[in-house]
């Protein structure tokens, strides 16, 4: 897109510039993911597909080539973690929640490796509640309380029942507050017959300490315990309120706009009214919030009064707080955005500056420049005017900048341009279908008049009356999560919001949120001084395997050496190369999937094998805090009851015909006897045999081709996912495997013969795992090869030239079930259809006349199907549309 812009002078051109560098060194991508439901429940599949767009245009990205996606659980730990090929910059992918994971609320996160070396706010994030009615069919109902003095004391009341309502009583519930990460309170309660518990704590650093959770272990008539975490999101009571003059400061003598935001303890917007006074008494506005608790009013301010604001909240409560103190000499700026066509910018100065000198006004987004002018200040105010349609849609940066190249006033608008906006319909033969019927959705893509009308779409249709969704549902939608929230600073309440009618009251809304919630990426005084952020992580074209041979001094390199690499799994192949002169060497454009394992081996140019190999690791992304923590559920079974029932009653008529298993785990037994079992040679701290459990070769005789396929259902409290180990006390920690000595990351354990297995000792009680730390707080498993016999246990199988690698791979995305009633009736026919996603079509792709279909049938309760489509074309348009159609 050209920049429109005046007569350069030497201030703007040199801004331009270093702007025009900025953007072409950091392109900004962004992810959405369109997913299938809003929330789900273990046992259940998320299905999602994946978009990343690169500039300010949103086309696709052809920069990365794999998007990393991860769900994170209600701890901040990563629960699963995939990676995707990025074909034209669109992906598919699936997640399935097995029966082990704890209702609580999750995230779903998604990023390339090049968006790494930006803020974590540019990542898909997404709040996400996954409730569980497989192993946990307790229904919480918490209820907060709260008085504030010079600490926080907080009352809870929290009642059990089941799915039906009724109440859980005399069962034994063991509570514990942790908030920031530290344990303030603990205790002991027996509910009363309504299933009712009651508790007080106090909050003694309420600045320090803001946020955290109730952790509830729950004992079953059955002895089972039902482990729970309830978010904590505040212990005050006090609302508070922030102003935001346009522009950036209060400049005296010049109208003023001045927007602000009211948010309620737990940083959900409050409804507020309010008045403001000078020193003096004098009122000079009232004002009343909008939405989410934002508005904004205007007056005009005077050098050397300060202002007040008496507010009161919709709770009653009053607060009065001071406007930002008001400038006797600066600039500001005041912007109209409800126009069709125009923007106008007002850019003012106090009289002491207006001294014919020069100022400019730029419109950037991630240093892509939009328009750029330049006029005299010969008097205090100055209007530009700027066709809209020369602006893309979403989040635009307006800054003022005086002769010395800095900015003077700046701030955020948001750019609704229709030309961004992909046209897109949705038609079905009728609006009313019978049960087992097949439906054929036609869309239509763009507008006749268009010369391309290709675009990539996705579709999910969800029944209804078996997931509700309403105005409180948190759903997310591609004009969002692409035009709006990666480029806002903080959390933004329900976005979507602001995409479900473009009047002229959602624009001023959406204004309000850029005056009080808008922010620069730009450092504007690195970028004069020329000081750019460093690059850290590369766009990702390919998988790779790269490293550098070296001596066994680990730093002199080998030239020349030879490097070998054999694989395992799906991928299975023998590939060579050779070390450059600085003894690097690089394996790229490799095909493999997640189980994939590698074994690196070098030799130097004479075939020793006396040499180090060092493989380049990328560290894996950290989890950061969850900026989305207000939409956090405090009980999402209570809030999604009704699809709980639905998915115990559609898994158990899956698993009568053989369709859905569920994840089955050995009873945690006591150990009170030592284990009678002969073990020598062991490695373990405590002694060879001091164990939870003990199993020898002769138990592993069973021609398995992998002890981690032996080993499954044979341990005791220990549960398998993707071949990992973990204990049923620490769930969401894999459990460390000693081998020989020798510490190995959990998936080692598919590397390992069993037939090379002496014995095995787990270890997953705190007596017996303490003295290994925190390398061992999940549980070990601690292995002893039959090697070990004849010269006692090896401390180090380090082998010269040789290491293994277990890389991540690409994950291996699965089809989704679409049931097709027009087949002869096969062994299935007796099985009820209770699907809750009706349909998902992820890969839907539009001709050059626009128009794409799908079919599906419907399931067999009535009801109301949503039918969704999102995506975007070949010009970077967003496109979203809605459908509802009735079941019979």
């Amino acid at each position: 897109m050209p920049i429109v812009r005046a007569q350069d002078t030497p201030v703007i051109e040199e801004v331009l510039a270093k702007l025009e560098d900025y953007a072409g060194m950091y392109p900004r991508e962004k992810v959405y993911l369109h997913l299938d439901k809003p929330y789900y429940t273990v046992g259940d599949d998320i299905w999602f597909k994946g978009y990343v767009t690169l500039g300010a245009n949103n086309q696709l990205s052809g920069l990365s080539k794999i998007l990393y996606v991860d769900l994170v659980g209600p701890e901040d730990r990563v629960v699963q973690s995939i990676r995707l090929p990025l074909i034209a910059g669109v992906t598919m992918g699936d997640f399935q929640l097995v029966d082990s994971l704890e209702e609580g609320n999750y995230r779903i996160r998604a990023y390339t490796n090049w968006m790494r070396n930006f803020e974590p706010d540019i990542f898909y994030d997404r709040t996400l509640p996954i409730g569980n009615a497989r192993t946990d069919q307790v229904v919480a109902h918490s209820v907060f309380s709260y008085e504030n003095s010079p600490v926080h004391r907080v009352h809870a009341e929290i009642s059990f029942t089941d799915l039906d309502g009724g109440p859980f009583a005399d069962m034994d519930a063991n509570y514990q507050v942790v908030m920031e990460g530290r344990n303030i309170a603990r205790g002991r309660e027996t509910t009363d017959p309504e299933g009712r518990i009651a508790f007080d704590f106090v909050n003694k650093q309420p600045f320090n300490l803001q946020s955290g959770e109730i952790r509830l272990a729950l004992s079953t008539a059955d002895k089972r315990i039902v482990n729970k975490r309830i978010p904590l999101k505040t212990t005050s009571n006090t609302n508070s309120i922030q102003f935001f003059p346009e522009g950036g400061h209060l400049i005296a003598g010049n109208p003023a706009k001045v927007a602000f935001k009211a948010l309620a303890p737990e940083g959900i917007g409050v409804a507020v009214t309010g008045l403001l006074q000078d020193g003096a008494g004098t009122r000079l506005a009232e004002f009343e919030s909008a939405y989410a608790g934002m508005g904004s009013f205007s007056f005009i301010p005077q050098g050397g009064v300060s202002y007040t604001a008496k507010v009161t909240y919709a709770d009653g409560s009053e607060a009065e707080v001071e406007l930002p103190e008001v400038k006797t000499s600066g600039y500001a700026l005041a912007v109209n955005n409800q126009m069709d066509k125009q923007l106008f910018v007002q850019a003012y100065a106090t009289e002491d500056l207006v001294q014919g000198q020069e100022i400019s006004l730029l419109l950037q987004r991630d240093g892509t420049v939009f328009y750029a002018s330049k006029s005299k200040q010969t008097k205090g105010e100055v209007i530009f005017t700027i066709p809209r349609e020369d602006v893309p849609a979403g989040v635009v940066q307006v800054t003022l900048f005086a002769a010395e190249q800095l900015p003077v006033a700046e701030r955020t608008i948001f750019n609704l341009n229709d030309g961004a906006l992909l046209p897109l319909a949705i038609e079905t033969e009728h609006e009313t279908y019978g049960q087992k019927k097949k439906v054929t959705a036609q869309l239509t893509v763009g507008q006749p008049t268009d010369t391309n009308r290709v675009a990539t779409l996705s579709a999910a249709v969800v029944d209804l009356v078996k997931v509700p969704i309403d105005s409180g549902t948190r759903e997310g939608n591609i004009y969002a999560n692409l035009l709006l929230t990666p480029d806002i600073k903080g959390y933004v309440e329900t976005p979507d919001y602001y995409f479900e009618e473009t009047d002229f009251i959602r624009l001023q809304h959406l204004d309000n949120l850029m005056l009080t919630q808008g922010w620069s990426r730009i450092n504007w005084q690195d970028l004069v001084a020329g000081r750019n952020p460093a690059i850290t992580y590369a766009p990702e074209q390919d998988l790779r395997i790269s490293g550098v041979v070296t001596k066994l001094n680990g730093k002199t390199p080998v030239p020349n050496a030879i490097v070998t690499i054999l694989s395992t799994g799906n991928f299975s192949a023998v590939v060579d190369t050779v070390t450059d002169a600085e003894g690097r060497f690089n394996f790229d454009r490799l095909l493999f999937y997640e189980d994939t394992k590698f074994v690196v081996q070098a030799r130097d140019e004479r075939g020793r094998k006396n040499v180090d190999v060092i493989l380049d690791e990328v560290p894996r992304q950290q989890v950061t805090r969850n900026r989305n923590t207000p939409d956090a559920t405090i009980d999402v079974n209570q809030s999604i009851q009704t699809y709980l029932k639905n998915t115990l009653a559609q898994f158990g008529e899956m698993e009568k015909y053989g369709l859905k298993e569920k994840t089955i785990l050995l009873e945690e037994v006591d150990v009170t006897r030592k284990v009678e079992k002969k073990v020598k040679h062991s490695s373990n701290l405590n002694g060879p045999g001091n164990a939870d459990q003990v199993i020898t070769a002769e138990d592993l005789a069973m021609g398995c081709p992998s002890l981690n396929t032996c080993l499954q259902g044979r341990l005791v409290g220990v549960i398998f996912r993707n071949g990992v180990p973990y204990s049923t006390r620490s769930p969401n920690q894999p459990m460390q495997i000693i081998m020989d000595g020798m510490y190995m990351e959990a998936e080692a354990l598919s590397m390992i013969s069993p037939f090379d297995v002496e014995t095995i000792e787990v270890l997953r009680g705190i007596g017996n795992i303490a003295v290994y730390g925190s390398m061992g707080s999940g549980g070990v498993i601690i292995i002893t090869t039959k090697r070990g016999d004849s010269g006692g246990f090896v401390k180090n199988s380090y082998t010269p030239g040789v290491v293994t690698h277990s890389p991540q791979g690409y994950y291996e995305v699965r089809e989704f079930y679409v049931p097709d009633y027009s087949a002869p009736v096969d062994s299935l026919a007796g099985m009820k259809d209770l699907r809750t996603t009706i349909h998902w079509a992820p890969n839907i792709i539009s001709g050059q006349d626009g128009i794409a279909s799908f079919e599906f049938y419907t399931a067999e309760t009535p009801g109301t199907y949503r039918i969704v489509v999102e995506g975007l074309d070949v010009y970077g348009r967003l496109g979203r549309a809605v459908r509802y159609i009735k079941v019979e």
